[in-house]
């Protein structure tokens, strides 16, 4: 939980607990990652020790974001020191972001409940009470189970005296009985009963699965701690390998050596979270502590990390007020900058350029005098300069940027991403001769360097482009040999082919290689440019995947009985968790048996995983229809196809974005917190809704995904309406509309496989090849009507814009 001040005017005297109702909006990080860190960050000032709820209860209530629309509630609970002991002297406000969490399971023991729970329907306590009331009447089999979801999701509504009371009386399922006293301990703790909840918890520990064990020991520790058993908690936190990675931890930790008089000890975990999580509410708290205390000394090496970290958390205006109060360094040297300041000039630059263009000459001030310093900072900072000359089309600039580096440093890291960058930019303004020179001397340079089969390309492609086919396949040819192993060679192939085809008098048989491409890589955007080039000299092809997919009745394996019996009951972000640990032990050749198992549960992000890893040759070379149901599932399939034909598009479209975009997850979270199925951004949905005249949602409810794919697979649509063409719509889903008909506009005359390799930017360019060749395997393997991939680039109309 999140442990936050609680303003005095919500306090009502010695030995009474006030409860307060706050409703916060929840942004929920990576799948893995600690969920609370978005939610913490809004601002409040943290006191208490309330700091283990993100990586024990959150992990099951926030984690995924899936959050209902009347939004999470928060319940404040504050109790005077004397009756706690030292961890809190303002009251504790406990925030309470109870969320229920999906994982795209289906089956359960009450279909039509759980179907509800899964696509995340309003409405699902009710639905659950009365559920569960006509069970016991009908004193049905599944009563423990349908409690033990009812107690859940009064909780994750934010009753947790009801989920107390009802979990208290129930009997805990067989086999879940370390799930049922968790929950019934969580349920205890939030509604004050803090003792009972520690007796509730320990229970649990006693039969929960190691990856409940780690929530559970961080949850008692927290306990543990408010209860005053100092020495437990410390214990506990001692020995968790995340206790100085996660600030929460620290954070309880620093509490808990505070309680035990160890104050060397504390102040360095009070400096540590200062430091190194200078945006979080506990570093900032931490750092007020110590300026209290009068502890809040930094040595230039400290405070320059703290400018670092901020830098890197996004707040490029604290890290320049935070370099204003370092003092100069007053090392002396006449030749070069001294170190000390070239680094602040380095991080003051990088600041700078940060807070937006209006800075950009005092930033470039800046990078300058970094520039003077020594080899560690001055490489750096030219190849922050050059960047910033890319980012404003001054690509002569940043090529002579980009130059010096790898002159001047030709040993540091960063000379063999700077001749490479100098070379690409010099392909991009189509000077083709400086490409092509610049491409070679760099294999020839940095024999080591992974980026040696992309230079290869290039180099390659760089001939292409001078329309020097002979040279340009002799060039490409070299790549399959050269590193028969990079994902290059489709395309290295496929343009040598290419070359042939544009030679005049040419002797090479370049639709025998088309036929090869299309045989050898046919889920590759490559081997369906090869059908269709093929099918453009009237050469007739079989389509490389025609049998349907083929679901399997499989024994479920032993190792997924826990995550069964989860799934059943409703718990299934405890039941993600349990796959995700049983997938660690699955003996490779049992793949086909699990995945099958998995799907059958729902699970189709797990499915497509072990398909991923596991079953590649069986999908793309026996081409064998029950691999291929793991890899390409018709995932979420009524809701797909539902809004798929109410907006017109094509499902298979859905389920292509679906697959590049979360591999079927509905939980996962982008770094640029794209969310859901389809990775929708908030402002997306906003105006999404705002065109659609309907009210919009919380946030959080884009990991929901009913809402998630009625939203993209509207977008999908608006899309084709101005871009006309599936490449063109999956370049707009990644790049955005603007920048697509952009390019559309000033390329347009060049067939679509010339154009989609000018895509600029190399994410983009991957997106697109992938969704479109997803699209067409989709199509071929679900019987859809047969369409050709058209070559030319159509004009882009008026339309969609966000």
């Amino acid at each position: 939980m999140c442990g936050f001040g609680l303003p005095a005017a919500a306090r009502s005297g010695p030995g009474q607990l006030t409860r307060t109702a706050i409703r916060l909006r929840a942004a929920i990080t990576l799948r893995g990652l600690p969920a609370p860190a978005p939610v913490i960050q809004r601002g409040f000032p943290p006191t208490g020790p309330g700091i283990l709820m993100g990586l024990t209860q959150f992990s099951e209530f926030a984690r995924t974001g899936i959050i209902r629309r009347e939004r999470a509630r928060c319940t404040a609970v504050a109790e005077p020191m004397s009756n706690r002991g030292p961890m809190i002297q303002t009251g504790l406000l406990r925030c309470v972001l109870l969320t229920l969490s999906l994982s795209g399971f289906a089956h359960a023991q009450s279909a039509a409940l759980l179907e509800h729970v899964r696509v995340h329907r309003p409405n699902l306590v009710a639905d659950a009470q009365a559920e569960l009331e006509a069970c016991v009447a009908a004193k049905c089999a599944t009563a423990d189970r349908l409690a033990l979801l009812t107690g859940f999701l009064e909780l994750s509504s934010g009753d947790a005296k009801a989920a107390a009371e009802r979990l208290s009386k129930s009997k805990p399922p067989k086999g879940l009985e370390a799930f049922h006293a968790w929950y019934l301990g969580e349920a205890q703790s939030w509604s004050g009963r803090r003792a009972e909840a520690l007796q509730s918890i320990t229970l649990a520990r006693k039969t929960a699965p190691k990856w409940l064990i780690t929530r559970i020991d961080r949850r008692i520790a927290e306990l543990a701690l408010e209860l005053g058993q100092y020495a437990r908690a410390k214990t506990l936190l001692d020995a968790d390998p995340e206790v100085t990675k996660l600030p929460e931890l620290l954070y309880t930790r620093a509490l808990t050596r505070d309680a035990l008089k160890q104050t060397a000890k504390a102040r360095e975990d009070w400096k540590a979270l200062a430091i190194r999580f200078p945006t979080h509410p506990h570093g900032i708290a931490a750092q007020q502590k110590l300026e209290a205390t009068g502890a809040w000394r930094l040595s230039f090496e400290e405070a320059v990390m703290r400018a670092e970290y901020l830098l890197g958390a996004g707040d490029a205006k604290g890290c320049l007020a935070a370099l204003e109060t370092i003092e100069p360094p007053n090392e002396k040297s006449k030749a070069k900058v001294p170190a000390k300041k070239a680094k602040l000039a380095l991080l003051r630059g990088q600041a700078l350029l940060a807070r937006g263009k209006e800075r950009d000459a005092e930033a470039q001030a800046q990078l300058a005098i970094a520039a003077d310093g020594p080899p560690g900072i001055a490489a750096p900072a030219l190849m922050v300069s050059a960047r910033r000359f890319m980012r404003l089309n001054d690509n002569l600039a940043a090529r002579t940027a980009f130059h010096k580096v790898d002159e001047t440093y030709p040993d540091d890291g960063a000379a063999d991403e700077a001749a490479y960058l100098a070379a690409w930019l010099a392909m991009n303004a189509a000077d083709f001769p400086a490409a092509i020179s610049e491409f070679e001397a760099f294999e020839a340079k940095h024999p080591g360097s992974k980026k040696k089969d992309e230079a290869r390309w290039f180099r390659g492609f760089s001939h292409f482009r001078a329309k020097q086919y002979e040279k340009a396949r002799e060039v490409l040819l070299t790549l399959p040999v050269d590193f028969p192993k990079s994902s290059l060679v489709p395309q290295a192939l496929y343009w040598s082919a290419r070359a042939a085809q544009l030679t005049p008098k040419t002797k090479v048989d370049f639709n025998a290689e088309y036929r090869a491409l299309v045989s050898s890589f046919p889920g590759t955007f490559y081997g369906l440019l090869s059908s269709e080039r093929l099918s453009e000299g009237g050469v007739l092809t079989a389509l490389p995947f025609g049998a349907e997919p083929k679901s399997l009745i499989v024994k479920r394996p032993p190792a997924l009985d826990l995550a069964a019996a989860l799934a059943e009951t409703g718990l299934f972000r405890d039941a993600a968790a349990e796959v995700m640990r049983a997938l660690s032990s699955m003996p490779s050749g049992e793949a086909l048996t699990w995945g099958h198992a998995l799907q059958a549960l729902g699970d189709y992000n797990a499915a497509h995983i072990i398909a991923a890893r596991n079953l590649w040759g069986a999908c793309y070379v026996q081409r064998a229809p029950e691999a291929l149901a793991l890899m390409y599932p018709r995932a979420f399939r009524p809701s797909v196809e539902t809004w798929a034909e109410q907006h017109g598009i094509e499902p298979s479209l859905a389920w292509a974005i679906m697959r590049r975009e979360s591999a079927f997850a509905p939980e996962v979270t982008s770094l640029a917190d794209a969310r859901g199925l389809m990775q929708i951004i908030p402002p997306t949905a906003k105006s999404i809704t705002r065109t659609l005249n309907i009210p919009a949602a919380d946030d959080a409810e884009l990991y929901s995904p009913e809402w998630n794919i009625r939203l993209g697979t509207w977008y999908l649509r608006a899309l084709q309406d101005r871009l006309k063409h599936p490449t063109l719509v999956a370049g707009a889903y990644n790049g955005g509309p603007n920048a697509v008909a952009r390019w559309a506009r000033e390329r347009g005359d060049e067939p679509l496989d010339l154009w989609v390799e000018q895509i600029p930017f190399k994410e983009t360019r991957g997106y697109v090849k992938q969704v479109t060749a997803d699209l067409f395997i989709y199509r071929q393997l679900y019987g859809a009507e047969p369409k050709r991939l058209s070559l030319v680039v159509p004009t882009p109309g008026q339309g969609v814009d966000f």
